[in-house]
């Protein structure tokens, strides 16, 4: 057997470094499989709770809006005009017959589900981006509306006095990100649709 061994060490070694790049795929092959299979259980999980929240609102009534959880209540809402709006040939002009209540509020969940400032003013159009500041004054969110209000500027192509500072839209996302603002808004949301249910009934 030593005589093997001494004649044929090499294969050992080789062998030995088979079974470890063998682990090692494995490994990695495992994590990537269970990141997977994390993010299919959260995208269908997710799927499952709008599923939910779309009957939850079917109709939109004063009874589906104050039995809603405070949590979901905004996007609830908006997800209702929102499937409604997808119905119609031309998206924009029917958005903007809708009364000032409904389009602030759609447009406050537009914000919330882009989670920055940076994606919402830079993924959407003047339609969305000009009644974000009115909107957050609306539900009593003025001081971020201010704080914001830089950034605004920095997306409005009238504005030439603002130049574009990356800087400071990553601060600003920093200070949404560090201060629970976007739960904020989802909770003032709330309080303002309930306390005006009848502008979101139709």
């Amino acid at each position: 057997m030593s005589e093997w061994i001494n004649e044929y060490w090499y294969l050992i070694i080789v062998f030995v470094a088979a079974c470890v790049v063998a682990a090692v795929i494995f490994y990695f092959a495992a994590k990537a499989y269970r990141k997977r299979t994390a993010i299919y259980k959260r995208e269908e999980a997710n799927i499952k709770r709008l599923v939910a929240l779309k009957e939850h609102f079917r109709p939109m009534t004063e009874q589906a809006i104050m039995s809603c959880d405070v949590s979901d209540l905004l996007e609830g809402v908006a997800l209702y005009y929102q499937l409604k709006l997808q119905k119609e040939e031309k998206q924009e002009e029917s958005f903007e017959l809708l009364n000032e209540d409904v389009k602030d509020i759609y447009t406050l969940d537009v914000f919330v589900q882009d989670k920055t400032s940076k994606e919402f003013f830079s993924q959407n159009g003047d339609i969305l981006r000009k009644r974000i500041l009115p909107a957050l004054a609306k539900i009593g969110m003025s001081d971020f509306a201010e704080n914001l209000r830089t950034v605004y500027d920095m997306y409005d192509n009238s504005n030439e006095s603002v130049s574009y500072s990356l800087k400071k839209i990553e601060e600003t996302d920093s200070y949404i990100a560090e201060n629970g603002v976007l739960d904020d808004i989802k909770l003032k949301s709330a309080e303002y649709i309930r306390a005006n249910f009848k502008s979101f009934i139709n």
